[in-house]
């Protein structure tokens, strides 16, 4: 029972260290256990929601679809179901002039919805004609009041917002800088002077292959299949970018947690040299190897399962918060909140075993001391590298010579501190390299407005040449296509849309970065070139590969010359504008320099052609939503590591502090005041955070360009440029001088108040 009262009274007498650690470890199982607990919640709220809409299988974009096609279609082998849908693309006003897309799905039934369904919130179902729900997280796209909708080819006409609705099978509307609307058969008809509906929506239980054989029969029957869409199965479009979040944010966590563990390892290397002699005494009295481990083991465990305990509930609490937020942010209903029962295991194990495992190698190594070795310790080493710098201020020197005293433990303190900078600047370098990539990516486009019309209109570019601030016009071709039979199209038709597009021969409207062969020529008949995305859909594309891409059921052949960065566009592959107007049909985009980009809207909302407009500024918020939430977790994770990189910091040097009780007595004894002891600590801590920035920075170049790496290729599937964040340096330089000071504060005054006879009596 004497070796347990003495594992009380360390812990006693070190409280305040004990305390450190709890705190660090605490903080390493809260991050660990918030990003799992969040991470459970939304993987399985994310596939509720999706899954609860009952989401097509395939959607097949026909000429139309009646209702005796529709029996047919039903009866064929495989279909388990089969629906009629429309939508319709318009620009809606959001002011005096600007307009903003509109994307309308057109439901013939509400009430008898079997796919692609989505729940009421508010108004009137179904909205009566002239009127339309929006989905909810459409709101603060939409303007409040009458909306006035300019559609291809007609006069414009005003919708009334009706009502609400939720539909999570829909990538959050604020994100795609875009408006979703429900509305009427009737209503689509008063809109565009048609009621003919021309998406088949089908359910099977194999996709691809029954999706390629109704496709077959369809054009065998006379009918003019466009597109067949078949999106992953079961899954969210954000799905897989917030697994892949949600694994980044888990390796930082992890890696806070290791650092948490090295921290308890310090301060208990620490503790143990400052307990040899009582070691060796114990041992000299009959203690075993096995004793003495075990008892320095169960301090660490006491430790583990303390903070374990701190641990849970607030990484329950952080957990169910974030995911909440994140819910929101793709639009998502939880319908629970509760925890998979594998996060708080992974908790308890990650919290007790870590720390234990780690601290093991100190413990083991000063259990298996030897009397004679623990009798002839004298404490601190004497003679170091320091010991030869000359020529410094005396209470300089002596914390430099303080600072080398312990070479392993210094080592251990640089590495804590400078891994928690690291990955501090690495969260800051990372922001300012997705920030870099956003501004990169749009300088390479030279034009402020992108329209899309429904056909080719060469009258309108000219007419547009002639509006006061217009610079430079170009038309381009534009063509939906595939690289096969089906495409992986979701519903809003940008998620997995992959486009063919004209470039004229001599453009100045784009200046993308060419990532291998080289960009296209005057005179590339057969020639193409994909952007970054089109890895997607084309993964194993190569330069010189021949690339068969479909364009409304026709096949084109292609030769790869080329591949290009292009930050902010979905899949695209790039011919000359002559061999697309050949080949595919006339130019039907346009793309327009101005400096007055209202002007224009408003003379593009005469036009009876146009159907989409989207602006630079548009697409650069559009991309900012999309993953700002990580870049806010990646620095709050950050902040977090740097913190238990200074209480590592604090740890080491009161260990240092109680170590040298006799050394601070004699310096007392011989006339050192309290300001003088006070400047001796602080300089040690302050020079070991200053040299702890220099290893941050070094370390944080490698880690930066692995996360951007992964980070690039998620959103942009190219990396992250390698971007060292001039703010982030000074921050954390800042941070480890403002820091490492304030951690020797408190060693520092408790050693300057020791008078030379508490210090002298020190055991």
């Amino acid at each position: 029972m004497s070796r347990w009262t003495k594992v009380r009274r360390d812990v006693v007498l070190a409280a305040g260290r004990m305390t450190m650690m709890v705190a660090a470890i605490a903080a390493g199982v809260t991050g660990v256990g918030a990003v799992l607990a969040a991470d459970g919640i939304l993987s399985r709220e994310i596939s509720r929601n999706y899954l609860s809409t009952t989401p097509a299988s395939a959607t097949l974009e026909l000429d139309r679809v009646d209702d005796a096609l529709l029996e047919q279609v039903r009866r064929r082998p495989g279909v388990l179901d089969a629906e009629a849908r429309a939508s319709i693309s318009v620009r809606m006003r959001i002011g005096p002039d600007r307009f903003r897309p509109l994307l309308l799905f057109v439901v013939p039934d509400f009430d008898a919805m079997r796919m692609a369904t989505f729940t009421r919130e508010s108004g009137a179902w179904p909205p009566p004609q002239g009127t339309m729900l929006i989905e909810r997280a459409a709101r603060e796209m939409v303007p409040r009041g009458p909306v006035q909708v300019v559609v291809p080819g007609r006069a414009a006409r005003t919708l009334t917002v009706s009502g609400t609705v939720h539909d999570p099978a829909l990538a959050p509307a604020w994100q795609e800088r875009a408006g979703y609307g429900y509305i009427t058969r009737q209503t689509y008809a008063w809109l565009s002077g048609s009621a003919v509906l021309d998406q088949l929506k089908i359910r099977t239980a194999t996709p691809a292959v029954t999706a390629r054989e109704v496709a077959s029969w369809l054009a065998a029957q006379g009918r003019q299949v466009h597109e067949v869409q078949v999106p992953p199965t079961g899954r969210h479009p954000h799905q897989t970018q917030m697994e892949s979040v949600m694994l980044m944010l888990l390796i930082f966590a992890g890696l806070g947690l290791v650092l948490a563990a090295v921290l308890v390892a310090t301060v208990i290397g620490g503790l143990l040299a400052q307990q040899v002699r009582q070691i060796g005494v114990m041992k000299a009295i009959g203690a075993r190897t096995r004793q003495v481990a075990g008892m320095y083991a169960a301090q660490v465990l006491l430790l583990g399962v303390a903070a374990t305990v701190a641990a849970v509930p607030l990484s329950a609490w952080a957990g169910r918060a974030y995911a909440g937020v994140v819910a929101e942010l793709l639009n998502l209903d939880l319908a629970s909140a509760a925890i998979p029962l594998r996060v708080p295991l992974i908790q308890i194990a990650a919290g007790v075993l870590v720390p234990l495992l780690v601290a093991a190698v100190p413990i083991r190594r000063a259990a298996r001391i030897t009397v004679r070795e623990a009798i002839g310790d004298y404490g601190v080493r004497q003679e170091t590298v320091s010991a030869r710098l000359k020529g410094l201020n005396r209470t300089l020197l002596m914390a430099l010579r303080n600072a080398f005293r312990r070479p392993g433990r210094l080592v251990l303190t640089l590495g804590l501190l400078a891994a928690g900078g690291a990955l501090f600047l690495t969260g800051l370098n990372v922001a300012a390299g997705w920030q870099r990539n956003i501004d990169e990516g749009l300088a390479a486009r030279h034009y402020d407005l992108d329209v899309r019309l429904v056909t080719a209109d060469p009258a309108l570019a000219e007419r547009l040449r002639r509006v006061p601030g217009v610079r430079r016009i170009e038309e381009w071709g534009y063509a939906p296509t595939s690289a096969s039979d089906v495409v992986t199209t979701y519903p809003d038709g940008g998620h997995g849309s992959f486009a063919l597009r004209g470039v004229p021969e001599a453009t100045t409207m784009v200046d993308f970065a060419v990532e291998s062969g080289r960009w296209l020529r005057p005179g590339d008949t057969d020639a193409v070139v994909i952007n970054s995305l089109a890895r997607n859909p084309l993964p194993d594309t190569e330069v010189g590969d021949a690339l068969t891409l479909k364009v409304d059921g026709r096949a084109t052949t292609w030769r790869v010359v080329g591949t290009v960065r292009e930050v902010g566009s979905p899949a695209a592959a790039y011919v000359t504008r002559s061999a697309f107007e050949q080949r595919v049909g006339p130019a039907r985009d346009l793309r327009i320099a101005t400096n007055d980009a209202p002007a224009v809207q408003r003379a593009l909302a005469d036009s009876p052609v146009e159907a989409a407009t989207v602006s630079t500024a548009e697409l650069r918020a559009a991309v900012d939503g999309h993953i700002y939430v990580l870049i806010t977790a990646l620095i709050a994770l950050a902040v977090l590591m740097a913190l238990v990189g200074l209480l590592g910091l604090a740890a080491a040097t009161g260990t240092g502090v109680v170590e040298r009780t006799r050394e601070f007595a004699v310096m007392r004894a011989i006339g050192a005041t309290p300001r003088t002891v006070i400047n001796v600590v602080l300089g040690e801590t302050v020079f070991i955070g200053l040299l702890s920035w220099v290893l941050s920075a070094l370390l944080a170049v490698p880690l930066s360009l692995a996360v951007g790496r992964v980070l690039g290729d998620l959103a942009f599937r190219t990396p992250l440029p390698l971007t060292i964040s001039p703010l982030a340096l000074g921050l954390w330089a800042l941070a480890a001088v403002a820091g490492s000071a304030l951690a020797g504060t408190a060693p520092a005054t408790r050693a300057a108040r020791l008078t030379v006879r508490e210090a002298l009596a020190y055991v």
